[in-house]
């Protein structure tokens, strides 16, 4: 279960800290964030391209997960006057799905940070829908460095 109060970060401004652009946007708002863990919101809706027969599938879970972990990076990068860097999955390990969450509902996520190796994170990630586990897992994620 994760608490949350009032974000750090809103819809409004979600687009400043993650490299994805709509469609693909899968994270509303950023509750907490520090160099180790974040904690987001996802408002899951019916008309997202990652929403089908009125629940968010698990591509679009998985992809939840890695923008949440993305939205660490970028928010650190925002605080420290630099444009996010771009980051690819490398590898999901143990990845269970309890349940596909309904539309309506807004998806809360939490990314911890396990390993940090130059550009390589290796995060544990858990999503939560109404008080109920929906998701978890492990994922090695890239981050491509600056040209």
């Amino acid at each position: 279960m994760i608490t949350v109060n009032t974000p750090i970060v809103d819809s409004d401004s979600i687009l400043k800290y993650i490299p994805q652009r709509p469609p693909i946007v899968l994270i509303s708002r950023i509750y907490q964030c520090d160099e180790s863990s974040v904690i987001t919101g996802f408002d899951i809706i019916s008309e997202h391209v990652f929403t089908q027969n009125g629940v968010l599938t698990e591509s679009g879970i998985i992809e939840n997960m890695a923008q949440s972990a993305a939205s660490m990076a970028g928010y650190a990068a925002v605080k420290n006057n630099t444009t996010p860097a771009v980051g690819f999955i490398g590898n999901i390990k143990d990845l269970i799905i309890h349940q596909l969450p309904k539309s309506g509902c807004e998806l809360l996520t939490e990314v911890k940070t396990k390993t940090q190796v130059m550009n390589v994170s290796i995060i544990e990630a858990s999503s939560y829908c109404n008080n109920e586990l929906v998701a978890t897992c492990e994922m090695k994620i890239f981050l491509q460095e600056s040209a």
